[in-house]
Order: structure tokens, then C-alpha cells, then sequence
């Protein structure tokens, strides 16, 4: 039993021993661009102008008395509210980025476009 135990804690060791890792870039075929929608707000201003009438008191004195004749005058008065207009745009946001390996098409996500993808293998 001790035999075995030696031999299968040796066998690890040297299985350990010849585990490795293989590091290759492939290159890349295609690179497709990842769009996001943004929305997109900006304001401008509307303007128009309205008509007011108000009272106003004519008088010879500065005060109104029952002698003064109230006069209606009309004024014009400039007002503006503020509009936000919308729309939509499609920003890159990134990459999807293709490679051939064994036969096999994979992908990688970047900020850029790549020039070869690293794939990182153990045995």
C-alpha cells in the first residue's frame, strides 16, 4: 500500500512537472465596431410676444381721484419658455475583434481594434 501511495504521489509530481502553458497571438481576420444609442437633449429658446391690457389712471394730481379718467392701454410684453429638443446618435462604444484558431472563429471585445488576439493555454 505504501508502494502504490509513493508511486501514484511520484506520478503527480512528475504530471506537475510537465504541466505547462503556451502562450500564442493569432492574428486578427475582422473587427466589427459595438455601437451604443446616446440621447442627446439641447435646449432652445422660444420666444413670442402677447398682447396686455391694463388700467391706467389719468389724472391731473399723482393719485387717482374721482376725477381722473381711467384709460385702458395695451403693452406689449416679449415672453420665452425654453424647449428641449431630442435625438438620438450612435456612438462606438468598443470593438468585437475575430480570429481563426484550429479551425474555430473567436472574439475578443476591445476599446480598439486589435491587431492579434493572445490566447493563453495549459496542459
Amino acid at each position: 500500500m505504501k508502494k502504490s501511495l509513493a508511486m501514484l504521489a511520484g506520478l503527480a509530481v512528475a504530471v506537475s512537472l510537465n504541466a505547462g502553458t503556451i502562450v500564442c497571438d493569432y492574428p486578427v481576420s475582422s473587427s466589427e465596431p459595438i455601437y451604443k444609442t446616446v440621447v442627446k437633449k439641447i435646449p432652445t429658446k422660444e420666444c413670442w410676444d402677447e398682447q396686455l391690457t391694463s388700467n391706467v389712471c389719468k389724472s391731473s394730481y399723482n393719485t387717482c381721484s374721482t376725477d381722473g379718467v381711467i384709460v385702458a392701454k395695451t403693452c406689449t410684453v416679449r415672453k420665452c419658455k425654453t424647449v428641449w429638443n431630442t435625438y438620438e446618435e450612435k456612438v462606438v462604444v468598443g470593438y468585437r475583434n475575430y480570429a481563426e484558431v484550429c479551425g474555430k472563429t473567436i472574439s475578443k471585445v476591445s476599446g480598439s481594434k486589435l491587431k492579434t488576439i493572445r490566447i493563453t493555454s495549459t496542459y
